[in-house]
């Protein structure tokens, strides 16, 4: 039976791991990533041992050691328990100037740790809205064909978030995300292809069942324990 990867980035938010021990109970949650804020991954190393819960991060320095103040690197989080990790988000690269150059680095740092990359793509909205779509599979594979550089591709996971959508409640439809992560697939031969962009309680059944989504990157709704439970076992329900 397939799983349905539910991959909560929490942002520069706090979320109580002890709410999400509540609603989680003890039930296994193997299909779920939680990436909190860096201060708090330790905490939540807890949801690995009692509800099978994987551990992620939202991001990691290019860099492998040095004189980089700040920076965490994938070394690190490989010894605290981190298993997942998102790079590349849009957020990163508008607010801080972040490059597929970049990207590509912290990919490989991550592999040669055994941490799986989250590979964030997407799009702005484009000028003509009746061919989004088609600069959206552009843009993306454009993206990909930087980041994907030199990297062994059975090894990452790549969400797409189109840019618009994020935060905003304006999701892509359907027939937009099928076209878009049926090109990724069929152009890079990545096996796991996520969606991201204001997923939530009003449309997650209907993202679930598109048969090229793999699972979702999801923002606002993470921080809400009982939604992700909720939203975890009615899909298990759907794929069953």
């Amino acid at each position: 039976m397939k799983k349905f990867i539910f991959a909560c980035n929490f942002k520069m938010n706090v979320v109580d791991v002890e709410k999400y021990m509540e609603a989680m109970k003890d039930e296994n949650y193997d299909n779920v990533i939680i990436c909190p804020n860096f201060c708090d991954i330790r905490e939540y190393t807890k949801l690995n041992k009692s509800n099978k819960v994987f551990i992620g991060a939202q991001n990691v320095s290019e860099f492998e050691k040095g004189a980089h103040t700040g920076e965490v690197s994938a070394e690190m989080l490989a010894k605290i328990g981190v298993q997942f990790c998102i790079v590349g988000h849009s957020e990163r690269k508008k607010y801080n100037t972040e490059t597929l150059i970049q990207t590509n680095e912290k990919v490989k740092r991550l592999i040669e740790n055994n941490i799986t990359p989250i590979i964030c793509v997407g799009e702005e909205l484009y000028s003509d809205p009746t061919k989004q779509e088609e600069y959206a599979v552009r843009y993306v594979l454009s993206e990909l064909n930087e980041i994907l550089k030199d990297i062994d591709i059975n090894k990452v996971i790549i969400a797409y978030e189109p840019i618009w959508a994020i935060g905003s409640n304006n999701v892509a439809s359907s027939q937009h995300i099928k076209t878009v992560l049926s090109a990724i697939k069929k152009y890079t031969n990545v096996e796991f292809t996520l969606y991201g962009g204001s997923f939530g309680e009003k449309n997650y059944e209907e993202i679930a069942m598109i048969d090229v989504v793999d699972g979702a990157l999801i923002g606002g709704a993470s921080l809400k324990p009982e939604l992700i439970c909720k939203m975890q076992k009615r899909v298990k329900e759907l794929y069953e």
